[in-house]
């Protein structure tokens, strides 16, 4: 069986649906930094600097009051140093649409008063060190959101429900590398518009729901290295759009259907290793002829 190792990481690979999505990064950027200026703004950036610069000031030290920098922020601070906390005064910065805040050194809680954002559209938090569970009731507020990233922090307690139940536009939600346990929510099954769902690297039980099998847009699914158990649902392989399916590193089990090659037109990455599957290896994979990785690996 030919094999051969992915050429790009994950994380480019969500940075490419990003920009092949209608969120435009740069007209965000623009629209928060328009918006500031007032004095609230202006008070709640001074808090947020307060809090997160303690050891990654030079990345803010121009933010005063006196020079009114400080009242003029686009939201996006990535691999900046900061370090703190993230201020409960960021909820005050009514006007922002895109908050990114990744590959820092943030700890301590998602502040609950980010659901007062009801204009934000892009939120990513993802590379920090993140704790304690998501203030669900409050981030789900955010109707419009439409990117929720926060892989690889380390958030407790489950995937809420509340996501799938307020969050009509979202097209990106990325939790991998948390400590999340229970279930899969069937609610992430009304995500309609959902391109990516990454739940991997986390502590996750229980069947697949599947109604995941109803998100006809979706077109990465990372389900890799829980502890979810059962048959995936067959609705699952009626994905058409799907570029990558990885379910390794969980207690599956049941045959892979024999028609496999001809369900995934686009199939990039497919990944069913480490599982209980059993049967044959179907020979429609052939068929798939967009495929670059393929990992049965050690199941048959």
């Amino acid at each position: 069986m030919a094999m051969r190792s992915a050429s790009a990481s994950s994380m480019k690979l969500l940075l490419l649906l990003l920009l092949a999505s209608s969120v435009s990064i740069a007209a965000l950027a623009a629209s928060s930094t328009e918006a500031g200026g007032g004095g609230d703004d202006e008070a709640a950036l001074l808090a947020f600097k307060a809090a997160a610069a303690a050891h990654g000031g030079g990345a803010l030290a121009s933010w005063t009051r006196r020079n009114g920098t400080a009242g003029s922020f686009c939201g996006c601070l990535p691999s900046r140093g900061l370090a703190g906390v993230l201020s409960p005064a960021i909820g005050n910065l009514s006007s922002l649409r895109l908050l990114n805040l990744s590959s820092n050194a943030l700890s301590g809680g998602i502040p609950a008063s980010l659901g007062r954002l009801r204009r934000l559209r892009v939120l990513d938090l993802s590379y920090n060190a993140f704790s304690g569970a998501l203030p669900a009731a409050n981030l789900s507020s955010c109707a419009g959101l439409t990117v929720m990233a926060l892989r690889f922090n380390r958030l407790r307690g489950h995937v809420p429900s509340e996501l799938g139940d307020r969050l009509a536009h979202l097209r990106v939600l990325d939790l991998r590398g948390n400590s999340l346990a229970g279930t899969v929510p069937a609610s992430l099954s009304n995500l309609s518009s959902l391109r990516v769902l990454d739940l991997g690297f986390n502590r996750l039980a229980g069947a697949i729901p599947p109604g995941l099998g109803g998100l006809r847009r979706l077109r990465y699914l990372n389900l890799l290295k829980n502890t979810l158990s059962g048959e995936p649902p067959a609705s699952l392989y009626n994905l058409s759009s799907l570029e990558r399916l990885q379910l390794q590193g969980n207690v599956l089990r049941g045959g892979i259907p024999a028609d496999i090659g001809g369900r995934f037109p686009s199939m990039v990455v497919l990944s069913f290793s480490e599982n209980e599957f059993t049967g044959s290896i179907p020979a429609s994979l052939s068929n798939l002829t967009t495929l670059q990785v393929l990992d049965l690996s050690p199941i048959f």
